[in-house]
């Protein structure tokens, strides 16, 4: 990974993206519970309009949909802003952060293509896309923390590889639940709810092993320990939402209009999270720890077997 200097004002600068691109999720996810992703027919314009058309702040679906065009703008800005800072000092963050920001123009091509083509598969490529897009963010907001350089090097412990094998496959699975999530939320599939609720049991029991591994094993660790902390409490608020959620989505009843559309998306935000704390972690357990004993001689063995 890199090895540049900490530098305060790029950490600064790209927790602040990190942090924006939350609330970006947030509403998107509210546009897809409202059915507000086809409220402008056109793009880049709305109704014609660069910014501001009229009577958007009238119109709940407008307002929803041109609102979710100025956030991703705004964390736009900020991610040119990130590129340039981090620009000078080369190496991995230069291309990191310019892999983010390439990224994050793929993402707002998606949302424009999705209202061109009005495409629901374009309008779930569009939001996977974006959970991608938060997890680079993230990667940029822990490479450049003080945390991550001053871990440089990892200390020599025991079953690192399986650890690390571990937190690969974890975030495997929790990447494929949230497709899954994605799915039925834009298409409405039985076989894709089905997949989801299935596959939930098992995201929870290695997301969980994984937490515990880590409380038990690394207290104290730096990155890793708090990491795992955020990781176990993420899984005990995602399993609450995604209850919630299922009452609210699948089940029906009569609720409240912001209830309809906040516990979905609250849901679809904090998986976001949980997917970046499990990247952050991920890496984080290749960045702090090395192989040790039978470890070290199983990497050595198969080396040499390629």
């Amino acid at each position: 990974m890199t090895n540049a200097p900490f530098h305060r004002g790029t950490y600064l600068m790209s927790v602040a993206l990190m942090i924006a691109v939350l609330p970006l999720i947030l509403v998107g996810a509210g546009v897809t519970s409202k059915n507000a992703g086809m409220a402008f027919p056109d793009w880049p314009t709305s109704d014609g309009y660069l910014v501001n058309p009229p009577g958007w702040l009238q119109d709940v679906q407008k307002l929803w949909e041109h609102g979710h065009r100025l956030i991703g703008w705004t964390v736009g800005m900020l991610a040119i802003a990130v590129t340039a800072a981090t620009w000078p000092r080369g190496g991995a963050l230069r291309t990191l952060a310019l892999a983010t920001l390439i990224a994050i123009i793929v993402q707002g091509v998606l949302g424009g293509l999705r209202v061109r083509e009005v495409s629901t598969l374009l309008a779930m490529v569009h939001g996977i896309w974006g959970q991608v897009c938060f997890c680079l963010t993230c990667t940029l907001a822990l490479m450049t923390s003080p945390s991550w350089i001053e871990s440089r090097g990892g200390a020599h412990v025991k079953a690192a590889v399986f650890y690390q094998r571990g937190c690969l496959v974890a975030l495997l699975c929790t990447f494929l639940q949230l497709v899954f999530g994605a799915a039925y939320r834009h298409f409405e599939h039985r076989h894709a709810l089905a997949a989801h609720l299935v596959w939930a049991v098992v995201v929870i029991l290695v997301l969980s092993w994984i937490a515990m591994w880590t409380l038990e094993q690394y207290p104290g660790r730096r990155l890793l320990s708090p990491l795992g902390k955020l990781l176990a409490a993420l899984i005990g608020l995602q399993m609450l939402l995604g209850g919630l959620a299922f009452l609210v989505t699948v089940m029906g009843g009569q609720w409240p209009a912001t209830v309809n559309w906040a516990i979905p998306s609250a849901h679809v935000l904090v998986g976001a999270v949980l997917l970046g704390c499990m990247l952050a972690l991920t890496l984080s357990s290749y960045h702090t720890l090395r192989p040790l004993g039978e470890d070290a001689a199983e990497i050595t063995t198969a080396q040499v077997a390629l």
